[in-house]
């Protein structure tokens, strides 16, 4: 590739980085982030309401989603969910998928594959926005509490994150932003984010 042509890429890739609509997706992730914790809990209760009250006509259209779109979808949405920093888990689709009659191991490899996926998406996302970005997201003790974290326990934090009500997406990003290998994001992604899915799949059989 000619000098002129790699001046281009770089110039492009700056203008992105820098743009007015990624400093507003920045702002809303932020948002979203800081709430995350109070909207999931508002979304249980009121995905436990309306089994209690309409069970039959949520199983049906459970069903009815499972047997139209089936794993393609689970996996297309997973990854959607876990790629970026936002306050609705995943969880709620694969509580969907094994309610609408999914079998639990099939469900639970198909959303933690997809999941690592989206987790291996936000590492790279997080190695080229760099820790500018997040730090406007996070603010500046969570940055250096993250760094110190993956220089210690890089295998560890991941494999943390993806069973517990830690923000996942977030700390996949942290680990591109400070290089950490891949393979630790990959494999301790499918194992955490699968023994996860195992254990909403388990809950959902006893609604």
């Amino acid at each position: 590739m000619s000098d002129e042509k790699q001046e281009k890429k770089l110039n492009i890739s700056e203008k992105i980085k820098n743009s007015a609509v990624l400093d507003k997706a920045t702002m809303v992730m932020g948002k979203a982030a800081k709430i995350s914790s109070f909207l999931v809990c508002v979304l249980i209760a009121l995905l436990f309401f309306l089994l209690l009250k309409y069970r039959s006509d949520l199983k049906d259209w459970a069903m009815t989603f499972v047997n139209t779109f089936g794993y393609p979808a689970l996996f297309v949405l997973t990854w959607a969910a876990d790629v970026i920093i936002q306050p609705i888990p995943a969880d709620f689709l694969v509580f969907g998928s094994n309610f609408g009659g999914n079998p639990l191991w099939e469900t639970a490899i198909v959303a933690g594959s997809s999941s690592a996926f989206g987790g291996s998406t936000g590492y790279f996302l997080g190695k080229w926005f760099g820790p500018w970005r997040f730090r406007r997201i996070f603010g500046s003790k969570i940055m250096r509490s993250g760094r110190d974290l993956f220089r210690k326990h890089g295998f560890l934090a991941i494999f943390v994150a993806g069973v517990t009500p830690i923000p996942y997406s977030a700390v996949c990003w942290i680990g591109g932003i400070y290089g950490s290998p891949l393979w630790e994001v990959i494999v301790a992604s499918v194992i955490s984010r699968t023994i996860r899915y195992l254990v909403v799949g388990w809950i959902t059989g006893l609604v």
